[in-house]
């Protein structure tokens, strides 16, 4: 059950430091681990691409989580306005959301850069394809414990 929570946290929060900070660090490391073997495997990395590929990926996703610890603190501000917000703290802060997408793209289109100078464009396209992958298989294990656990609280109510 622990575990099934802690990866729809992973997928929500794909590792960020808000994520660290509220779960297991073991756990997350764990899913770290079969992070790393799944994209070695769906990319079909060598194990000299391997060698140059992770530091530069992981550099990404440090800037990453970065990018979206700021978009969750904008998504909160935008949640919860303050009362008495102008329209001009409004404006403020639509044109900071706005900015915070803007940065994300761009950190994409510099590592794909990077990333083509590293590995094939087929390759770099089986990473954007892994990840999804990824992220889908951890949905699947969380909506399968998620079902598992309200199978197990019906049987000990009859």
């Amino acid at each position: 059950m622990k575990i099934r929570i802690l990866i729809i946290a992973l997928l929500l929060f794909s590792f960020t430091g808000i994520a660290q900070r509220k779960f297991d660090p073991q756990t997350l490391e764990l899913i770290k681990t079969k992070k790393i073997a799944f994209m070695t495997e769906e990319i079909g990395l060598t194990s000299q691409e391997a060698e140059k590929f992770w530091p530069v990926y992981n550099e990404l996703e440090k800037e990453r989580y970065m990018l979206m610890d700021k978009k969750r603190d904008l998504e909160h501000r935008s949640e919860s306005p303050k009362a008495g917000m102008s329209e001009a703290d409004y404006r403020k802060l639509a044109c900071e959301i706005a900015a915070a997408h803007a940065k994300e793209g761009k950190l994409i289109e510099e590592y794909n850069l990077k990333l083509l100078n590293i590995l094939p464009a087929e390759k770099v396209v089986k990473l954007y394809r892994a990840e999804g992958k990824f992220r889908a298989s951890l949905m699947h294990e969380f909506r399968k414990g998620q079902e598992e656990k309200r199978n197990r609280e019906r049987e000990s109510n009859k």
